[in-house]
């Protein structure tokens, strides 16, 4: 089985690298991508316990670019676990999710739940992870100010509501643009979630390399449709159960929602034609 999109505390997800490829080979995976957003940091430790299993890795990356005020995710993959030329950018994605959470804990201070952000960015700082909204929403609950995650998402950060700041960032073909610039090939994650197939021709035009088909958010007739979208516009596949740990709702998901060999190999042969176009090897 191949899963080409989970993720580790190094962004959101509940289990360290280590621990996240030792649970995929447990539910029988054998191809494994780890793709953090906006960070590489669990890249080597995953490739380490990937290797001491006999798992075929593939460094990967889920990158937030930005549309008309909204997330569009595009996903990264390597044959290296620190790319060169991409460490500058991220280094700036990872200031503007530390803008973000201060400015949504200024919105909350003002709402009556107050969140101490510096302590929340401190604290990512320190254990090498992304800040994002999950960890702003969990500050709430030790906060008292909700009782789960799904609340506060609900009552003050999602799309919409009180506190919610639209995010900053590079256009999707930028990041595009982009990661075949650094040697790496690019897929467009999750776009039955986007709702944005009108992106697909221009990103396409701007270098992508592929469209997430396979996702756990995506039933038959969804993976029919962005098949098809993909061969029209002459893209490779790919696909993963965007595994963020047991207790998320994708979980059900894991060992289940996988890309097929064929597939991969066709990712894999564009990744070899990208890296050598711009490492020479």
């Amino acid at each position: 089985m191949i899963d080409l999109h989970l993720h580790s505390t190094a962004s959101d997800g509940t289990l360290d690298p280590a621990a996240l490829v030792e649970r995929a080979r447990a539910v029988g995976i054998r191809t494994v991508s780890v793709t953090d957003h906006d960070t590489m940091t669990g890249a080597p430790e995953a490739a380490e316990t990937a290797a001491a299993h006999g798992l075929e890795f593939l460094p990967g990356i889920e990158i937030t670019a930005v549309q008309d005020r909204r997330d569009v995710h595009v996903l990264g993959y390597f044959l290296e676990v620190a790319p060169p030329g991409l460490q500058a950018f991220l280094e700036r994605q990872q200031e503007d999710r530390r803008q973000r959470a201060r400015r949504m804990g200024e919105a909350l201070a003002k709402l009556g739940a107050p969140i101490d952000a510096e302590r929340l960015i401190a604290r990512a700082d320190a254990e090498g992870r992304t800040v994002g909204r999950p960890h702003v929403a969990q500050a709430l609950v030790e906060g008292g100010h909700v009782t789960n995650q799904r609340e506060a998402f609900d009552r003050w950060i999602a799309d919409g509501r009180p506190a919610y700041v639209p995010r900053q960032g590079a256009s999707p073909a930028e990041v595009v643009r982009l990661i075949s610039r650094t040697g790496g090939v690019s897929s467009l994650a999750h776009p039955g979630l986007l709702g944005r197939d009108d992106l697909i021709p221009s990103l396409a035009k701007a270098g992508l390399t592929a469209i997430e088909v396979y996702h756990s958010a995506h039933d038959g007739s969804t993976v029919s449709r962005y098949a098809k979208l993909a061969a029209r516009h002459q893209l490779a596949a790919s696909g993963g159960s965007d595994y963020h740990g047991e207790a998320h709702h994708r979980a059900k998901h894991f060992g289940a929602v996988t890309l097929p060999r064929d597939a991969f190999m066709q990712l894999l042969q564009r990744l070899l034609l990208a890296h050598s176009a711009v490492h020479g090897k």
